[in-house]
C-alpha cells in the first residue's frame, strides 16, 4: 500500500491509466482509469479500487454540450451503453463513440457479431477450398474469374463492383 500516493481526504490522488487485457478483472479490453478510494459501504478503513471506462468519461465531455450540468449527463449516461461506432474498442475518438440505449447496443453488437462470424466462415471455406486472395474482389469480397483495376478505387474488383464503383474513371481488366 505503500505506492499509493492518498491525498488528505483519504483518496488516491492520481488516478492510474490501465489497458485491462480480455478477460483479466472484467475489462473486456477497453482502456480504464483506475483510483482508489473510500466508499460508503466499505467496511472500517479499508479502500477499495474503482475503475471507469476511458470511453464512459470521454463521452461526457465529447457526446454532451458544455452547457449541459454534470449531474444530468451522470444521470443520462448511468442508463445508457458508449458505442464504439467502428468497432475498435480503443478507438476512442469523439467521432467515433456515441452513447445509446442498452438495448440497441445489444442489438447493434450482435448485428456486428454475426456479420464477422460470417465473414470469418467464408474466409475458412475459401481456405478449405484452395481459393486465394487474388481471386477475391475487393468490393463484394465474392470469388471472380475477372478482376479489374480504376483509378476510381483501391483493390481490384469484379466487373459489376467496378462499373459502379470506377467514378466514370477507365476500368482495366
Amino acid at each position: 500500500m505503500s505506492n499509493y500516493h492518498l491525498g488528505s481526504n483519504g483518496c488516491q490522488r492520481y488516478a492510474r491509466f490501465e489497458h485491462a487485457k480480455a478477460g483479466h478483472d472484467s475489462g473486456a479490453g477497453y482502456e480504464r482509469w483506475r483510483s482508489t478510494e473510500h466508499r460508503p459501504h466499505t467496511p472500517g478503513d479499508r479502500r477499495e479500487d474503482v475503475y471507469v471506462a476511458h470511453h464512459r468519461l470521454l463521452a461526457v465531455v465529447e457526446c454532451y454540450p458544455l452547457e449541459e450540468p454534470i449531474e444530468s449527463i451522470l444521470d443520462d449516461l448511468a442508463e445508457k451503453d458508449v458505442h464504439h461506432r467502428n468497432g475498435i474498442k480503443w478507438d476512442n475518438r469523439g467521432e467515433n463513440i456515441e452513447p445509446v440505449e442498452h438495448a440497441r447496443h445489444a442489438s447493434i453488437t450482435q448485428k456486428e457479431v454475426r456479420a464477422w462470424a460470417e465473414d470469418e466462415k467464408r474466409e475458412r471455406e475459401r481456405r478449405t477450398a484452395g481459393v486465394s486472395d487474388d481471386e477475391v474482389c475487393d468490393g463484394c469480397g465474392e470469388v471472380a474469374e475477372l478482376l479489374a483495376t480504376s483509378p476510381g478505387f483501391a483493390g481490384e474488383r469484379c466487373l459489376e463492383c467496378a462499373r459502379r464503383e470506377c467514378d466514370g474513371e477507365p476500368i482495366e481488366v
